[in-house]
C-alpha cells in the first residue's frame, strides 16, 4: 500500500448524494428533534445529532419510510475532561439497494448504498439511552458490548449484561478514567512465574 493511501475510503460521490437528501427529509420530518446535521462532503458519512428521547421514532422512520433496514454498527464516544455532554452514542444505518437485496452483488450508480450516522448524546451519570433491539436484531450484541465497554445501559434490551469482560469485572474498560492494567506476558524464560500469579481453573 503506498503511503499516501487513505486507510479509511470515505462513500463515493453518489452515496453521499442519495443519502444527504435523506437527511434533508429526516431534518424536515422530526424538527427540533434533530440538534445538528452534517451533510458529509468531503468528510464521510451524512450525519444528524438527534436528542435521545426522538432515537427511536427516527430509527423507526428511517427504517420504514427511507428503507434503512440494515443496524451496520453502534458504539459509543467518551468526552471526558473535553466537554459536556460526557458520552456519544454512534449509530450506522445503511439502506441496500433492491437489486444487491435481489442477489445482484454489484453497486449500480443510479442506485447506490445509502448510509447514515445518527448520535444521541448521554450525560456521565446515569447514561441511559431506548434499546433498537424492537428494530434492528443486530443491536443486541452492539449494545450489550456497548454497555460492557463503556457503562451505557440500553432501556428494553431484553439481555443487556457483559458480552467481553468477565460477570465480576469491575469498570468499563473503554472509559477513559479507568485505570490502565498491565499483564506480564509469559515468555519461556519466565513462564513458571507468571503461571504461578494466575488463576487457573483446576480440573
Amino acid at each position: 500500500m503506498e503511503a499516501s493511501s487513505p486507510v479509511f475510503s470515505p462513500p463515493d460521490p453518489a452515496t453521499v448524494a442519495a443519502s444527504a437528501a435523506d437527511l434533508v427529509a429526516l431534518a424536515e420530518a422530526f424538527g427540533e428533534a434533530v440538534l445538528a446535521v452534517d451533510d458529509g462532503k468531503g468528510r464521510g458519512e451524512p450525519s444528524a445529532l438527534l436528542e435521545a428521547e426522538s432515537l427511536v421514532a427516527v430509527a423507526r422512520w428511517l427504517k420504514e419510510e427511507r428503507g434503512y433496514v440494515y443496524l451496520r454498527s453502534l458504539t459509543a464516544v467518551d468526552f471526558w475532561q473535553r466537554g459536556r455532554p460526557r458520552f456519544q452514542v454512534v449509530y450506522h444505518l445503511a439502506a441496500i439497494p433492491a437489486s444487491m437485496l435481489a442477489g445482484d452483488p454489484r453497486a449500480r450508480p443510479d442506485e447506490p448504498t445509502r448510509v447514515l450516522r445518527l448520535k444521541v448524546s448521554l450525560p456521565e451519570e446515569a447514561p441511559v439511552v431506548a434499546s433498537l433491539t424492537g428494530l434492528y436484531p443486530t443491536a443486541g450484541f452492539h449494545e450489550r458490548e456497548t454497555y460492557d465497554m463503556f457503562g451505557i445501559e440500553f432501556a428494553g434490551h431484553p439481555d443487556l449484561r457483559r458480552i467481553l469482560m468477565p460477570e465480576g469485572y469491575e469498570g468499563h474498560p473503554l472509559r477513559k478514567d479507568h485505570p490502565l492494567r498491565y499483564e506480564e506476558i509469559a515468555f519461556s524464560f519466565n513462564q513458571e512465574t507468571v503461571y504461578a500469579s494466575k488463576p487457573f481453573a483446576k480440573e
